[in-house]
């Protein structure tokens, strides 16, 4: 789908979008502020909240180890560190007949979903399921 599609669907969804330049196309949804970025393939749409959390020196390895946490919990979404911030992105693969409004849909929900665990998860509460590690067993059973 064309960038000028995905614009007209988040503006008819009453968001109001401005273009950020090299970073894509900036919208509020409730108290957070996305990215829409187009990309050169069509039939790939992305959707970023950035600077979602603080990266020091002192921090990054546990940082690195609740983003790796929470990209095991939750599919369809990325918290990746860049530089000295986490940022949680949404992919997705269009197919052409797709229904766009419930895409992105999904996909804002998706996001506030995996920034509020990934919260819950540096703030220590680690009352989630965790994706389980059946290699051992595998291993153990000789299935590899």
């Amino acid at each position: 789908m064309s960038k000028e599609l995905v614009l007209e669907k988040l503006e008819s969804l009453g968001f109001s979008v401005v273009d950020a330049h090299e970073f894509g196309y900036v919208f509020k949804y409730e108290e957070l502020t996305l990215l829409y970025m187009p990309d050169d393939d069509e039939n790939f749409l992305r959707f970023a909240l950035p600077y979602i959390f603080d990266v020091t020196a002192e921090n990054r390895p546990f940082v690195l180890e609740v983003a790796n946490d929470t990209n095991m919990t939750i599919k369809y979404s990325k918290t990746c560190v860049f530089g000295e911030s986490v940022w949680v992105f949404y992919e997705y693969r269009l197919f052409g007949d797709d229904n766009l409004e419930a895409i992105i849909e999904h996909g804002l929900l998706l996001l506030q979903a995996t920034v509020g665990l990934f919260h819950r998860k540096i703030e220590g509460d680690n009352d989630f399921p965790q994706a389980e590690d059946d290699s051992k067993n595998e291993n153990e059973e000789g299935k590899v």
